[in-house]
């Protein structure tokens, strides 16, 4: 009996922990999304990707802006190379 008491106690703190963990979790979105709903994007990162290019498909390079505050993408505007990969 003492070990199914035992493991009674620990399965009550996993569960308390779980019920905690899942509130902080929603306090921590709700702080997010209203960081992210008020960010004013003034801290922007160019950021790019380059595909060199395969066989059949050319070389191209994908530009875009993101914010370091909350992560927003700006469009992202696609260069098209000459070469082939």
């Amino acid at each position: 009996m003492v070990q199914l008491d035992l493991f009674d106690s620990f399965q009550a703190n996993l569960e308390y922990a779980e019920r905690e963990l899942n509130k902080a979790k929603e306090r921590y979105y709700a702080a997010k999304k209203l960081r992210d709903d008020n960010c004013l994007h003034t801290e922007v990162i160019k950021k790019e990707y380059y595909f060199e290019g395969s066989y059949y498909d050319k070389a191209y390079t994908d530009h875009w802006n993101e914010c370091k505050i909350c992560g927003a993408k700006s469009v992202v505007n696609t260069e098209y190379h000459s070469w082939y990969g």
